[in-house]
């Protein structure tokens, strides 16, 4: 089984503002505090041979249904790893991984960003969900596709209001 997740978003900042925020350790501490986790770190960074590579752990509240509760508590752990690449067309490409502590499920991912004629860029954002679990593998799956896309907007919201302060 599994789940796709897919966002677009549009942000009226040029790409290159957009990219280096994405490329800052400091921007993914306070993009995650920012929409609510806490015990927020970066574990992992490295900006080399054209490819920025990071590794964030955070703690997330989770808002389960009560047939979920037993497989997962009121937070979990979150351990999630994104490798930027400039791509051939001007845009910027990203592969993540989301791993989650408890959480009998895969994340994968994509992004890919580039820039709007109009001087600002896009951000297409694509998750896929695996769980393995029988029986209750659909309803898990569900559940974390409806808590990405809501946290996918969160973000959204969230880097719209940071790239706004910055400038």
């Amino acid at each position: 089984m599994s789940t796709t997740v897919e966002a677009v978003h549009e942000y009226d900042h040029p790409v290159e503002k957009v990219f280096a925020a994405f490329t800052d350790p400091d921007f993914y501490l306070a993009k995650f505090e920012g929409i609510g986790a806490r015990d927020v770190e970066v574990t992992a960074c490295r900006d080399a041979d054209g490819v920025f590579s990071i590794e964030t752990s955070r703690e997330v509240p989770l808002d389960v249904p009560s047939a979920l509760k037993a497989i997962v508590g009121a937070w979990t752990t979150v351990i999630q790893n994104e490798e930027w690449v400039a791509g051939d067309d001007d845009d910027f490409l990203n592969e993540l991984d989301i791993a989650s502590d408890g959480m009998p499920a895969k994340m994968s991912g994509s992004m890919v960003l580039y820039a709007t004629e109009d001087g600002g860029c896009v951000n297409e954002v694509t998750i896929r969900i695996d769980c393995s679990i029988p029986l209750l593998g659909g309803r898990l799956e569900k559940f974390i596709g409806e808590s990405t896309g809501e946290q996918l907007q969160a973000e959204q919201d969230f880097i719209q209001t940071y790239l706004d302060e910055i400038d």
